[in-house]
């Protein structure tokens, strides 16, 4: 790839720094929790048609839409699409209580720009890198340069790591590929893809996958009083305790595991990781009696070599090796990848991202590579993906902050990578 420089500078003088600020900004004012995406969808969509982009919605289930804009190229060429997730970590109500203890007030979740940052709940994750590529289609758009192929822009619902199980069963708990499964099985197919999930501006094409496993011990529900331990002992009657003896098992399988499958990616080794992550059991309005049913729920994030039957049969050997009764249930099952073909797009990626700064792109940290995004979606369906995207920090419990320059960059190297794919005749 040799850089068009003229038709760089075109495109980039069309990218505006307040613009985009202020998008990020009006993007994250939107709440839009894991399942109630509809209004900021309806936003985008309403402004992809302001700025001449076609827009497509796609209703994903009732209420809950991607938000989709193409920039059309002549036909000839290659194809690009950008990704990113519109719901937010955190739901930004009480609900979030049962994962933060000390929660900051609600009106200090709401969107501002402060100085140089853009502050509020979503911005870093995801809402800078989406506000960043629909700058970036408005950019090539004003341009007036006429592309080859067509550039993809896809806002998409449900990528946070939430999952049906038991009561918990609305759309409010369908993620972590939700909306760009639809999104790809639906015909928004690119020839390439960025995802532009949080990064540092780092590259990857690697992801880890997901398995979650529920995990159930039983007793005997029956009053404890007046019972001695001799003839009523707690590791026969009390799931509870059991349980206890489930999870120093499950912790020691843990840590063996996380050394074993390490994963050494062309950008560098991704960690797996074993977390349980919730236990409910017992009656809490009635502690008098032995809990007869006690579950955890177990997240295991696994490198693309190890499939969720190898986790299950890990598990089952561990847990039997206990001589404990349980009962073992897998309810999430996602596979990792390692993007395949992508060389071409990591190529242009390298070069644009030192045209424009004069340094090496680098790769994403191991601790931030080894996580499930959507890039894995694309991946695991045949479309070369890479990962590259702007990231801020967490500023409270909830509430996060991105620097303007990073959104700013992060539109620029979009812009330039699409201007470079889309401009490519098709073999």
């Amino acid at each position: 790839m040799a850089i068009d420089k003229q038709a760089a500078s075109k495109v980039l003088a069309q990218i505006d720094r307040d613009e985009l600020a202020q998008l990020g900004c009006d993007l994250t004012t939107i709440t839009s929790p894991t399942g109630q995406e509809k209004a900021i969808a309806e936003f985008i969509l309403h402004w992809f048609e302001a700025n001449g982009i076609k827009a497509v919605r796609q209703d994903v289930e009732f209420d809950r839409p991607n938000a989709v804009g193409i920039v059309k190229g002549d036909g000839t060429g290659l194809s690009l699409g950008f990704n990113g997730h519109t719901d937010t970590s955190f739901t930004g109500t009480e609900e979030d209580r049962r994962m933060v203890a000390n929660m900051e007030a609600e009106s200090d979740l709401r969107a501002k720009i402060v100085g140089n940052k853009v502050q509020g709940l979503g911005i870093s994750n995801m809402k800078g890198g989406v506000a960043a590529f629909m700058i970036a289609g408005k950019a090539l758009t004003k341009s007036g340069i006429k592309l080859k192929g067509d550039v993809v822009l896809a806002a998409v619902v449900g990528e946070i790591s939430r999952t049906p199980v038991g009561p918990w069963q609305t759309k409010e708990y369908r993620g972590e590929g939700a909306g760009t499964r639809h999104l790809l099985t639906h015909g928004m197919h690119t020839d390439y893809a960025v995802v532009a999930d949080g990064s540092d501006l780092n590259i990857v094409w690697t992801q880890t996958g997901v398995v979650q496993v529920k995990i159930q011990t039983f007793g005997k529900a029956e009053a404890a009083w007046g019972s001695k331990r001799s003839t009523h002992p707690m590791e026969k009657l009390n799931a509870i305790v059991k349980m206890t003896k489930i999870i120093d098992a499950v912790e020691r399988w843990g840590a063996e595991f996380e050394e074993k499958y390490i994963y050494n990616s062309p950008t560098g080794p991704l960690y797996p990781k074993v977390n349980i992550g919730a236990i409910e059991g017992g009656a809490p309005y009635r502690p008098n009696y032995y809990p007869g049913v006690c579950a955890i729920y177990v997240d295991v994030r696994m490198p693309p070599q190890v499939r969720p039957v190898q986790i299950k049969h890990e598990l089952e050997q561990t847990l039997n090796s206990t001589g404990l009764d349980y009962e073992l249930d897998i309810y999430k099952s996602l596979l990792g990848h390692e993007g395949k073909n992508v060389a071409p797009l990591v190529r242009t990626a390298e070069e644009v991202f030192e045209h424009l700064f004069g340094e090496k792109i680098k790769p994403e940290a191991p601790d931030r590579a080894s996580i499930w995004t959507d890039t894995n979606v694309y991946n695991e369906l045949g479309i070369p993906a890479i990962k590259i995207g702007p990231r801020g920090r967490r500023i409270g419990p909830r509430n996060e902050e991105i620097d303007i320059d990073v959104m700013f960059k992060a539109a620029q190297i979009y812009a330039l990578i699409a201007l470079d794919i889309c401009g490519r005749l098709r073999p």
